[in-house]
């Protein structure tokens, strides 16, 4: 689930290797045309290929000059970032 509201963008449900490649289609776009904040606090489920959907995200922003805030970040996501290195980029 994506909802967008002005500048924010709320990300929910399962965020796993299943989902992440459709969800990142949807998200792209919308980072593109300025949403700056991506809300993770509706997420369900996630695997580690949800790191990969927050990065790729703050990169686009990045391509695009802007920054993009990441909040609301469930325990799980937090833990697996820690597990592998990139807590610091979030």
């Amino acid at each position: 689930m994506i909802e967008r509201q002005d500048g924010l963008c709320r990300l929910g449900g399962d965020v796993t290797l299943d989902t992440v490649p459709g969800l990142l289609e949807k998200i792209r776009p919308l980072v593109q045309s300025g949403v700056d904040t991506l809300d993770c606090s509706a997420i369900a489920n996630v695997d580690s290929s949800a790191l990969g959907l927050i990065l790729a995200c703050k990169r686009e922003a990045a391509a695009q000059q802007k920054s993009l805030k990441v909040t609301g970040l469930p325990p799980s996501l937090l833990s697996l970032a820690s597990l592998y290195g990139v807590a610091d980029q979030l």
